[in-house]
């Protein structure tokens, strides 16, 4: 599948997901909406009825207006214009409320007009058991010229959320679902990520491996002359470059294994103490004659007092090698090379700053991945099997440091290795 489909896949994904959520956010709060438009309507009809009993009981004709007013979520008043003793106003609510199937606890108070408060308070608990009494609630003290009831409801917000329990699951269930997919999405990119890694690797692989093969192989049907033995300068040729192509396919199968070992954890360090200055001159000096061949340099900026570090020879010269080679292998001019070091108070620089045709913003986070190489289509001008960066990254990291890189494309690039000055 091409990188264009997939993209166009995730972002239909990423629509619809979105468009699922936000669907089900707008009906959860739609069915709340709901939820509490009916606790209201059967809480003021309640009220209403204890209201006309209330009335009917003391003899008290009802006004023409509703009684029933709501101050606030929680709390609603009702206006009877008569006292009403406590227990018969605890029997008409507890039945009124019942009626409308509102089983939740309430607080209720009569205001009395003479004294301009609220004579008394009371807890009922609709939801039933054996509850410790709660806390009383200062009832708002609303002056009326007359007698009114209040009645205050402490969990309406607990009622609403426990009718809408159903929609809380299949919300989350929903969720989960979603971020399954996603998972699986997120799985199936990363293998097709994987497979691309592994066939671009196969390819550079298999062109790198070509030629050398090709050569040993050519080379040995020479040798298989009977005559060869009569041409020594001849048969001397042919078996250095069997020599030099098959010390060059040791290097690149040693080069997988390594990187094989360190990331499995079992790469093994001969530590020693060594000088900065004596290895990047050696690395200077294995590519100066092939930099001068193309018309180019390389420059050492490098302080006099010895810089030592306590590391591994071998892997810290291939690392630096490995950067150099890219200085030199992505340059359509002739290279100019210049390789700094910088001894700080607590860390040391090693840089390698080129001319090359330098990187794309896009590809900077993937640099440093195993086997992952820039695009070039089926152009293969410069050799490799990606795994050149990932090994510098994984011996500066074996030895505490790292590695970091400015480049901008056409414009060459810098890549710095930072170490602890361990002065070992």
């Amino acid at each position: 599948m091409k990188n264009a489909s997939i993209r166009l896949i995730m972002i239909l994904a990423l629509l619809v997901s979105v468009g699922i959520i936000i669907t089900q956010t707008y009906w959860v709060r739609r069915a709340y909406n709901l939820q509490e438009t009916e606790f209201n309507f059967n809480v003021n009809k309640a009220l209403a009825n204890v209201a006309q009993n209330v009335m009917q009981l003391k003899e008290v004709q009802m006004p023409n207006y509703s009684p029933v007013e709501k101050i606030t979520n929680d709390y609603y008043v009702v206006q009877i214009n008569v006292f009403v003793e406590q227990d018969i106003l605890r029997h008409f609510l507890e039945t009124a409320f019942a009626q409308q199937n509102i089983i939740t606890d309430f607080q209720f108070g009569l205001y009395d007009c003479m004294s301009e408060k609220v004579n008394y308070k009371g807890w009922v608990h609709m939801s039933g058991g054996d509850r410790k009494p709660y806390t009383q609630v200062d009832f708002p003290n609303i002056k009326r010229e007359n007698y009114y009831f209040g009645v205050y409801f402490p969990h309406r917000q607990q009622l609403l959320t426990s009718q809408m329990s159903i929609w809380f699951i299949s919300s989350v269930v929903l969720i989960a679902v979603i971020a399954f997919l996603g998972y699986l999405l997120f799985i199936i990119l990363r293998q097709k990520r994987l497979s691309d890694v592994q066939k671009n690797f196969v390819n550079n692989m298999t062109h790198e491996l070509k030629t050398p093969l090709a050569s040993i192989q050519m080379s040995a049907s020479v040798l298989q002359d009977e005559h060869i033995i009569e041409k020594p300068q001849r048969l001397k040729s042919y078996a250095d470059i069997i020599l030099k192509e098959s010390t060059q396919l040791s290097a690149q199968v040693e080069r997988v294994l390594q990187m094989a070992q360190s990331e499995k954890g079992r790469m093994l360090l001969h530590k020693e103490t060594v000088i900065w200055q004596e290895i990047i001159v050696k690395v200077r000096d294995s590519f100066e004659n092939m930099v001068e061949a193309r018309g180019g340099k390389i420059d050492l900026v490098m302080p006099e007092q010895p810089v030592r570090f306590y590391g591994d020879l071998l892997h810290l010269t291939n690392m630096l090698r490995n950067l150099v080679d890219n200085a030199i292998k992505y340059c359509e001019s002739a290279p100019e090379i210049v390789i700094s070091l910088k001894a700080e108070k607590r860390k040391i620089l090693v840089s390698v700053q080129d001319n090359g045709i330098g990187i794309e913003k896009k590809y900077h986070r993937h640099l440093f991945k195993k086997f992952y190489r820039i695009p070039t289509g089926n152009v293969h001008n410069v050799k490799g099997f990606g795994l050149g960066l990932n090994y510098v990254m994984s011996i500066a990291r074996i030895h505490h440091g790292n590695v970091s890189f400015t480049s901008e494309w056409s414009k060459g690039a810098i890549f710095t290795l930072t170490f602890p000055l361990n002065h070992a």
